[in-house]
């Protein structure tokens, strides 16, 4: 009667539970598309991304009409001056004892076409001697000036222009890629408490069917059924799944505070338990629709792109040095000078200017030459590592396409073994109960089942590690089939 006994409890055992319900099931949904996006590390990511669009929008402001409006409401100065006589050249020293305000108003415009500043401006100066009690105004009704570079500058405010444009394209998908990243990390940290968690739920069972068993050993050993080094052998395989669980258990805790912390939830590790992640993803992914949407997406070929132009604005550069040119400058404008307000705007004089300064090299000893030729081959050597970082960047996404398709062949396989590691060491309790299994199979099918186990785990977690890979290259989610920047950008902010 003692082996049927000990065979239901065997089974009652093993198929108990906890009992204690988790408060929070956390599913690899939720932690990668909502709580990764609140986690302290996203938010200091939007906050840069912010200052990045903010600096974008100062850039395109730049283009605007600059307006500044000075005051100065009073001055006021008492002292002796030193002052040189025109006739003789002799000096004296007088009393300048006065108090002055003034204001001005500007106005600045960048023309984008030449280059060029074009500004109007316009000023009135108050003086009032209190040594001699007199008044007098001065004025500049309006005023326009125009500079700019003769050659070059049009084209080199355009190339800026250009780049400037094309790298808040790429901080746009830059910040994409770094929040998908993140999502890849959350998507980590789920995984490494779901394998503990799987660890743990198998050292479970396995310490409840050894402690039965290890029950049933001693009444066999007690009877002489048993050897004494088979009676130890199950002694010991039970005290190694005792360790193997308690070690479990603390790896769930740590592996739950670690993802708690990364998303930055304060629910205790006690109160929060992962779900297992079902198969959604795609059951294959074509490497050509990879290539298309990391053309379409991926900011690393727009890097190329920017360092490509910064590389033939600097050559430009380089090349205009080398050249003759010419600052233009263009004044015109009208002034007044009066003792009284009221005429300070009648009949203004008009005030005209005109400089030209002529840049011409002539001999720099070879300077200009080889920095010429440095630019020249900056370019060169830029151009060469765009084209080896582009066949790398191809091979790689190759490979990790690859990988993806048989990791997920591999999941479906290793899930079967899995299963079928667990039902083999049922059986194989079932044989050890009736007598039909020595300890060393027990253990060896133990083992069987725990090795099933992580190879079921690391075919889960390569798909997904080679999945989270594809779209943080893509910037495609091709299991919901939607672009990320839709998802992690708000169009409110565009």
């Amino acid at each position: 009667m003692y082996r049927i006994w000990i065979f239901v409890a065997v089974f009652w055992t093993m198929g108990l539970g906890i009992n204690a319900q988790p408060r929070a099931i956390l599913t690899l949904s939720a932690v990668v598309d909502t709580m990764s996006l609140a986690s302290p590390e996203a938010q200091i990511q939007h906050l840069a991304f912010e200052n990045e669009l903010l600096q974008f929008e100062n850039y395109k402001k730049g283009f605007l009409p600059s307006v500044s409006f000075n005051l100065s409401p009073m001055s006021f100065n008492r002292s002796i001056v030193k002052l040189q006589q025109a006739t003789d050249g002799s000096y004296n020293y007088v009393e300048d004892y006065s108090s002055s305000s003034s204001t001005s108003l500007s106005v600045q415009q960048k023309i984008p076409f030449t280059g060029g500043t074009l500004s109007a401006s316009s000023n009135l100066n108050y003086l009032n001697e209190l040594s001699q009690k007199r008044n007098s105004f001065s004025a500049t009704p309006i005023a326009f000036s125009y500079s700019q570079q003769l050659f070059g500058s049009g084209k080199t405010m355009r190339m800026e222009k250009t780049i400037e444009y094309k790298r808040n394209e790429a901080n746009i998908k830059s910040y994409c890629k770094t929040v998908s990243g993140i999502q890849q990390k959350a998507m980590n940290l789920f995984m490494d408490t779901f394998l503990a968690s799987l660890e743990k739920k198998l050292a479970q069972s396995n310490r409840l069917s050894t402690d039965s068993l290890l029950n049933l050993a001693k009444v066999k050993y007690e009877n002489k059924r048993m050897t004494e080094a088979d009676f130890k052998q199950i002694e010991l395989q039970a005290l190694n799944n005792t360790y193997l669980e308690e070690q479990a258990i603390k790896n769930v805790e740590d592996a739950i505070r670690t993802l708690t912390t990364f998303l930055g939830l304060s629910t205790g590790s006690e109160d929060i338990e992962v779900e297992s992640p079902e198969f959604k993803l795609p059951l294959s992914i074509n490497s050509q629709d990879v290539l298309y949407y990391i053309d379409r997406n991926n900011p690393a070929l727009l890097n190329r792109e920017i360092r490509r132009l910064e590389a033939q604005k600097n050559l430009y550069s380089s090349e205009l040095s080398r050249k003759f040119n010419a600052n233009i400058n263009l004044n015109y404008g009208t002034n007044k000078y009066s003792p009284n307000f009221s005429d300070l705007y009648t009949n203004p004089s008009q005030q005209q200017s005109v400089s030209v300064g002529l840049s011409i090299p002539f001999s720099m000893w070879g300077i200009n030459r080889n920095t010429a030729r440095m630019a020249k081959n900056s370019y060169r050597s830029s151009m060469i590592s765009i084209e080896k970082e582009t066949d790398e960047f191809e091979n790689d996404i190759n490979r990790t396409v690859n990988n993806y398709n048989h990791s997920v062949n591999l999941w479906f396989i290793a899930e079967r073994t899995y299963q079928l590691a667990q039902e083999q060491y049922n059986l194989t309790v079932q044989e050890y109960v009736m007598g039909r299994a020595t300890a060393y199979q027990l253990i060896a099918s133990q083992q069987e089942q725990s090795s099933a186990m992580q190879k079921y785990y690391d075919a889960i977690r390569n798909a997904y590690d080679s999945y989270f890979k594809i779209r943080e290259l893509t910037l495609f989610d091709f299991e919901k089939n939607q672009e990320l920047t839709d998802v992690l950008l708000k169009p409110e902010k565009f």
